[in-house]
């Protein structure tokens, strides 16, 4: 199968403070990095297309990639919707479903900003416009300090929420804070998920399980060109010096 990339957002808005910039992307930044993608020839997918490519039901398209964003927020709905639509982008948001309609209360207590969530209409908007939503679990905990009953009730609980309220299958899963261990991926496994995503960054294939899919963090502060240089090399962090110090390696590896 085509090697395949995720990208992974969180927050679509202007930063509120130092600790936020990297994790809230201002939506004009955001509108640029969708044109780029546009732009560079990468054919926007969705993580049901990716899900039917891992298992041989289909084929991806060159240069393949998928949107993701993680938490829920609002801004989600009020700066990310309307971009999202106009390049035709299928992206998927992962809920933190007890804090829907709510604040970012487990944000606040790390020290970021209160924001609020997306609600159950403006999630059901979306989804009638083409969005597609996974389970982020129920509090975002790290979900490999838990027990094994109370894990299970933070994957389980978030995915039947989702399918409740929209009326359609949940199959896609991110680990909060990227954390999973064995028990984890098992237990996304028996929750009838078809794809669990990481934070883990890199390129995907179908050699990578499907239950660990690796996703490239886009921080807030990433300018076109520092986007186009993750897409390239499949890395978290850019740099002037990045594909030189690559190269060097390779050339290295092979002497």
């Amino acid at each position: 199968m085509e090697r395949f990339t995720i990208l992974m957002y969180h927050m679509i808005c202007e930063p509120r403070t130092a600790k936020e910039a990297r994790y809230a992307c201002p939506p004009q930044r955001f509108r640029q990095h969708m044109q780029t993608i546009k732009d560079k020839g990468f054919e926007p997918v969705s993580l049901k297309q990716v899900g039917l490519a891992m298992s041989g039901k289909a084929a991806l398209p060159r240069n393949a990639i998928a949107i993701t964003i993680d938490d829920g927020l609002e801004d989600n709905y009020t700066n990310a919707f309307a971009i999202m639509s106009e390049f035709n982008i299928p992206a998927t948001i992962f809920l933190t479903t007890g804090y829907m309609g709510g604040q970012n209360s487990w944000m606040q207590g790390e020290g970021f900003p209160s924001r609020p969530m997306l609600n159950w209409t403006q999630v059901k908007e979306m989804a009638r416009h083409g969005i597609a939503f996974g389970a982020h679990s129920v509090n975002h905990p790290r979900l490999s300090t838990l027990q094994k009953t109370a894990a299970h009730a933070e994957i389980y609980d978030s995915k039947q929420e989702i399918e409740e309220q929209l009326g359609s299958a949940c199959e896609h899963f991110a680990y909060p804070y990227g954390d999973f261990i064995e028990q984890t991926t098992e237990l996304v496994k028996e929750a009838g998920f078809t794809l669990g995503c990481s934070t883990r960054s890199g390129f995907n294939n179908n050699e990578r399980s499907p239950f660990a899919l690796h996703r490239i963090e886009v921080y807030g502060t990433d300018p076109k060109w520092k986007l186009k240089q993750k897409i390239t090399f499949g890395h978290n962090d850019a740099s002037l010096f990045f594909p030189v110090k690559y190269y060097v390696d390779r050339l290295t590896d092979r002497s």
